[in-house]
């Protein structure tokens, strides 16, 4: 299983500047949408505000008041999921990655907090649909990474023993552990001094098939 954003194609959010807008405005968004400040308070990732969110409108709004909300939330994160996609460039070690492994006969699945849209935009600038056999989305699910939610349903669905999660942020890794899965953090940037509580770490995708292909062997 990959994560899509800056794992297999680098895209806008490896601007940091970028983020700490994107959680300014998320919070807004969701203040607007009638979430009491007091459910936010001290949590600074957005898709964390949005799983605490959801958790809460599931609870305390009618389904009038819960469609309303899923909807316009769904509108706002698409703005920014788009521009990301439209503007995200492939990896050169993607392309290569998924070859390898499909000749190694295993199945390929995505599992993304971003929009089916938004990866139907990125898979057509970049040629990659025809790679994966199950693909995972935020319309999917009810909770995102770090839940693991999304990775079950994939896991499920592709009717998979075992699994590896490839992915560049902390919520891939935890996503993996929390579904019993093997977890790889892809460290592209060399200089990051802490890595997650992973259980491999790579610098390019291009180590993922050799780590496959020894599981692989093992069994």
């Amino acid at each position: 299983l990959f994560d899509l954003e800056d794992t297999l194609i680098q895209t806008p959010w490896s601007d940091f500047q970028r983020v700490i807008e994107f959680r300014h405005k998320t919070r807004e968004k969701l203040l607007a949408l009638g979430i009491p400040s007091n459910v936010l308070e001290g949590i600074e990732r957005a898709t964390l505000m949005r799983n605490k969110s959801c958790e809460y409108v599931e609870k305390n709004f009618s389904k009038t008041e819960s469609e309303k909300f899923h909807r316009e939330l769904g509108e706002f994160f698409s703005r920014y999921e788009l521009d990301s996609a439209r503007n995200s460039k492939l990896f050169p070690d993607t392309i290569p990655t998924l070859e390898k492994l499909r000749n190694l006969g295993v199945k390929i699945g995505l599992v993304t907090n971003t929009s089916m849209q938004a990866v139907n935009i990125a898979f057509q600038l970049h040629g990659l649909k025809d790679y994966f056999e199950v693909i995972v989305t935020r319309e999917k699910v009810k909770q995102l990474k770090p839940n693991s939610e999304g990775i079950l349903l994939a896991v499920q669905t592709l009717k998979a023993k075992d699994f590896f999660m490839v992915g560049d942020l902390l919520f891939d890794v935890l996503a993996a552990k929390n579904a019993k899965g093997i977890s790889v953090f892809v460290k592209r940037n060399s200089q990051e001094k802490d890595d997650p509580p992973a259980d491999y770490v790579v610098y390019s995708l291009s180590e993922v098939s050799a780590i496959v292909e020894e599981k692989i062997r093992r069994k």
